[in-house]
């Protein structure tokens, strides 16, 4: 594993991504509930019931971070984007650490932040699928909700500007 990696945590029904920074660590974002298991689907927890919140970027032991579960490198952009130099990662690791930013199931979730720092480009595969899902209609009533959240959502943003 190299400084800039990008590792997948499977947690069943959605992947948790974190940046590998060296020595055991990663970054990553953290959701309200404080718990990096929440990741992609937090939004639809008791906790933190909407499509947008504050995150966390919290730096930790990997170990700690996959908690059990399987994970893997995974720079499924390469083919796509070039990985910014090391000292850039490092240089935006140490500027990111500590602060809280929104999160967005859609348009900033743990996979978005993971693939800023690498590329300087934010993706995210599992919210496109998403997305894709939902609009091809096999999400049944939990994708007409969402959509009806996401137009709230988008809604709310456009009117506090």
């Amino acid at each position: 594993m190299e400084i800039g990696d990008m590792i997948e945590i499977n947690r069943g029904e959605y992947n948790h991504w974190a940046l590998y920074i060296g020595n055991g660590d990663v970054i990553h974002l953290v959701t309200p509930d404080g718990s990096s298991k929440s990741g992609f689907w937090s939004a639809f927890s008791s906790s933190s019931p909407s499509l947008s919140c504050k995150g966390t970027v919290t730096i930790e032991k990997l170990k700690d971070v996959a908690a059990g579960s399987p994970y893997k490198t995974y720079n499924y952009l390469d083919n796509k984007y070039k990985p910014r130099p090391t000292d850039v990662i490092m240089g935006d690791v140490d500027k990111m650490r500590g602060r809280t930013i929104q999160y967005g199931l859609l348009g900033n979730n743990c996979e978005h932040f993971v693939t800023f720092l690498r590329y300087g480009k934010s993706e995210s595969q599992q919210a496109d699928d998403f997305m894709k899902n939902l609009l091809a209609g096999q999400l049944g009533l939990f994708g007409v909700l969402a959509a009806v959240a996401v137009s709230t959502v988008a809604a709310a943003s456009t009117v506090s500007k």
